[in-house]
């Protein structure tokens, strides 16, 4: 039982977690489009079969780990933003979001290889539609939600060196023609 490779803790959840790291691993190595299913059962040191059955297919294991990214993006965005209304929201959205794709290595990879999420967020509708939400620039007649993902993706492509000069350009030339007002927040 020594060599067992689920040895501790709940056994199916301890196995996802080592496929899902192993396949993160290889994602950042090979590329998410050159990264098959064998490898990463090889790298998580399971079978096949172990891998079909616990994660169902190549094409879910990759939607697992965008979704999860996708949802800590979300989470930092909504922490970052907390109490905060109007322009201040929005930069502070925009800003964070941006920050936090490029620390989920696996999300900054698949964003660089596809250059979105509408797979994994409800199509181009379901991504406009959450930034429009997480910013709170809401305008019916308006193509908000769009901008907005055309800006964050813009800065995570080519981040600039000093934080204080991106979120002044965020404020500038993304957030204050959304017409949101003052850069006040509470």
């Amino acid at each position: 039982m020594g060599d067992d490779w689920l040895v501790g803790g709940r056994r199916r959840e301890v196995a996802v977690r080592r496929i899902h790291r192993a396949a993160r691993e290889l994602f950042l190595e090979r590329g998410i489009d050159r990264t098959t299913a064998d490898a990463v059962a090889r790298r998580a040191g399971c079978s096949r079969a172990t891998f079909y059955r616990l994660v169902g297919s190549r094409a879910a294991l990759v939607d697992a780990l965008l979704t999860a990214g996708a949802a800590g993006v979300v989470a930092r965005v909504e922490e970052a933003t907390a109490g905060l209304t109007g322009a201040a929201r929005a930069t502070e959205a925009i800003v964070a979001a941006a920050e936090a794709i490029r620390a989920d290595r696996v999300v900054a990879a698949w964003l660089r290889d596809r250059g979105s999420l509408d797979d994994v967020l409800g199509g181009p509708d379901g991504v406009t539609a959450l930034a429009s939400s997480l910013t709170g620039a809401v305008r019916a007649e308006g193509r908000d939600g769009e901008w907005i993902v055309r800006s964050v993706l813009s800065l995570v492509a080519m981040p600039g060196g000093d934080p204080v000069a991106e979120r002044e350009l965020v404020a500038a030339y993304v957030v204050a023609p959304l017409g949101l007002g003052g850069l006040s927040g509470s």
